[in-house]
């Protein structure tokens, strides 16, 4: 067969993904439009749906596509404030990185939402990498408000305190 031949088949073969009669394809990355919102939509449904089999699916497809933009935005602009908890919570369970997001979860942490700030702090947990001490060290100011105010949360903040001033120390370390 001609490589142009294969070219037309695997062009037609991909199409008929986006038969929206047989199929929900959601295109990740792709321009904001009515469109792209409802796909975004459609991903969020998968994930707050609570049924395993597609939430491990959609957790799959964000990782596949590098996501986190389109988690990040699902999150800003959630219609129903109850459902950010499992948004941010998709967040760590899709095991991507969300360190360029660092500020934003220290945000949610400070939810009165119990739940939002859980997850937010389990995300704020996963990071592994930090470009600068400065960072973390912005981080233990933001925590020791939250710590000070009596956060709900105030004794995992003391935890997550500690994990930033280990990290520090080890990154101080590597310097030297």
């Amino acid at each position: 067969m001609s490589k142009q031949k294969e070219e037309i088949d695997s062009e037609v073969n991909v199409q008929k993904y986006f038969d929206e009669q047989n199929y929900s394809t959601l295109i990740i990355g792709a321009e904001k439009n009515e469109e792209t919102k409802q796909q975004g939509d459609d991903i969020v449904e998968l994930l707050i749906e609570g049924i395993r089999e597609n939430k491990v699916e959609a957790l799959r497809i964000l990782k596949e596509q590098n996501a986190q933009f389109a988690l990040i935005n699902a999150i800003e602009n959630i219609t129903h404030k109850h459902e950010r908890a499992l948004l941010i919570a998709a967040c760590w369970e899709s095991g991507l990185d969300f360190s360029a997001h660092f500020d934003k979860f220290l945000t949610y942490a400070g939810d009165e939402d119990a739940l939002v700030s859980l997850e937010a702090i389990t995300v704020l947990e996963s990071i592994e990498f930090f470009s600068s001490t400065s960072i973390l060290e912005n981080g233990i100011k933001k925590l020791d408000k939250l710590i000070n105010a009596k956060h709900i949360n105030a004794g995992l903040f003391e935890d997550l305190k500690l994990r930033f001033q280990d990290i520090i120390a080890e990154m101080n370390t590597a310097k030297n």
